[in-house]
């Protein structure tokens, strides 16, 4: 009888106990935010599974009460992590359990960007729990993440399918390839039955149609409908954690650089449509600006997909431009050559010296411009060379534009001998002047004079000019107007003189 009251004094200890001890737990285990994913996280691994400790930090004022809910709760959080392949870093959730949020200023911690859904705070004791709206929330995301229940059909295979291969259960590794090559096949039937009618909806707005363009956007289209199958498809496997992030960082990057692709493929089209219809107006402005906006087109293109694909590898966008930002005064520094390059080229199309394809003589080169980008203007040289002279310096100089002549000057001095008579000379002339006026690449207007007497010749000036679009034109028209008067020439008697010099001898008489 004297035990009695020992024994239950024993038990009321016990009993007293447990409640202060669950809450040593809690005040050690949920102090901070990483303490509180630690412990949920960890409790629920194989080898060391403890679910009381588990569903220890979490919030559960909106439910649900019975603990193998509650267990089941944080068993299906962790396997939406798991199966959308969001590795926990311990590492990189705050240790304080002061720790705010530096944006809104809450006790609150998201484990993942996308995914605001699931996060800690912090509640009215001071400790931190996994939210009651990520309790409430976890069914719709366990629902969308795992759409096909897998693992139930794995458990009517035969015994061989269910054994870990390179610890993952082999059914898995067949179910992967297998998704794979199925995602290949839906790719390939979306691109048989959509080319049907991207064709049609192109070809009201295109008369030509390009083969190679064609196969080319298919290709990327196919690729990222495959991609998007698999990223779709992939959670259902249910994967190690670490091997999911492995997949899914190669299906979203595959996904985003076929994304960028199809832009590269749109934009080409867009420009080689504008180019075509470029060819059958009468300016060279637009032949000119169609490249340099092709090439902006194109950079602005990679430059947003370069963006987009890091976004889409979990990359914080904004600290990363908030850091190009700060290094943009060192980098304008840097590149003030190409920037005044550029605002050389803007200057080009703004003035308009010169087309492409015109004649034109820059700082000393001569030739044909064959294209204006934005650093170098690249000219043609008529001995076949490709000289590329910077914009600002184009900007800067003296630009002689031989293409946009309204008539090419042609000055000769056609030298006849001394023994021409008057007559003669007087014939000669009013044969060029009448030969100037009857060719139809000839301006009517034309200076023919005899106008010198030099040392061995009697010079006739020909001045005039072609009418011609090109150089070999003007060429052609020359060897027509100098083969007449070689013919009229002969026909008048006089010969063309070269230059010679007559020396006279004086001999002196002879002396007594």
């Amino acid at each position: 009888m004297r035990t009695l009251p020992l024994i239950l004094s024993f038990v009321l200890l016990l009993v007293a106990a447990a409640p202060a001890s669950a809450a040593d737990d809690a005040a050690s285990l949920c102090s901070s935010p990483r303490l509180a994913v630690q412990t949920w996280i960890d409790h629920l691994q194989p080898d060391t599974e403890r679910l009381n400790l588990a569903r220890l930090c979490f919030d559960w004022s909106r439910g649900p009460e019975a603990a193998s809910d509650r267990t089941q709760v944080a068993r299906d959080l962790l396997s939406v992590l798991d199966g959308q392949g969001r590795y926990v870093s311990y590492a990189q959730i705050p240790a304080s359990a002061d720790w705010s949020d530096p944006d809104s200023g809450l006790g609150r911690y998201t484990l993942f960007p996308t995914l605001p859904e699931v996060y800690v705070d912090v509640g009215s004791d001071g400790l931190w729990r996994v939210s009651s709206a990520t309790v409430a929330s976890t069914p719709r995301l366990f629902k969308a993440t795992y759409r096909i229940p897998l693992e139930r059909v794995a458990q009517k295979l035969p015994p061989s399918f269910r054994e870990p291969v390179a610890g993952v259960a082999a059914w898995k590794w067949l179910t992967l390839v297998l998704l794979i090559l199925f995602a290949a096949v839906l790719g390939k039937i979306f691109e048989f039955v959509f080319i049907n009618g991207l064709r049609k909806l192109i070809r009201k707005f295109f008369d030509s149609w390009n083969a190679e363009f064609e196969r080319s956007l298919m290709r990327r289209l196919n690729l990222l409908v495959s991609a998007g199958i698999v990223a779709i498809m992939l959670p259902n496997l249910g994967l190690p954690v670490r091997l999911n992030l492995v997949l899914f960082v190669a299906v979203k990057l595959t996904a985003s650089v076929a994304a960028v692709l199809i832009g590269m493929s749109l934009v080409d089209l867009i420009f080689d449509a504008w180019a075509r219809v470029s060819q059958e107006t009468e300016t060279k402005m637009d032949d000119q600006l169609i490249p340099l906006l092709r090439r902006a087109a194109d950079v602005l293109v990679w430059v947003v997909g370069g963006l987009f694909v890091l976004q889409n590898l979990d990359v914080d966008v904004g600290s990363l431009l908030a850091g190009l930002g700060l290094g943009g005064l060192a980098f304008a520094l840097a590149a003030k050559d190409t920037i005044s390059n550029i605002f050389g080229s803007l200057t080009i199309f703004g003035d308009r010296p010169f087309q492409i394809g015109d004649w034109v003589v820059v700082d000393g080169v001569e030739g044909t411009v064959e294209r204006v980008g934005f650093r170098s203007t690249r000219v043609r040289t008529f001995y076949d060379s490709l000289v590329s002279i910077p914009n600002s310096v184009v900007a800067n100089a003296t630009v002689d534009n031989m293409g946009q002549r309204r008539a090419r000057r042609f000055k000769i001095l056609l030298s006849l001998t001394y023994d021409a008579t008057p007559a003669q000379i007087e014939a000669f002339v009013g044969g060029v002047r009448a030969s100037i006026v009857a060719n139809p690449k000839m301006r009517d207007a034309a200076e023919v004079h005899w106008n010198n007497m030099s040392a061995s010749s009697l010079d006739i000036l020909v001045y005039c000019f072609f009418e011609v679009d090109t150089w070999t034109a003007e060429l052609e028209g020359r060897q027509e107007l100098m083969t007449e008067w070689f013919r009229l020439a002969k026909e008048t008697g006089v010969e063309f003189a070269f230059p010679t010099q007559t020396l006279h001898l004086v001999q002196n008489p002879p002396t007594a």
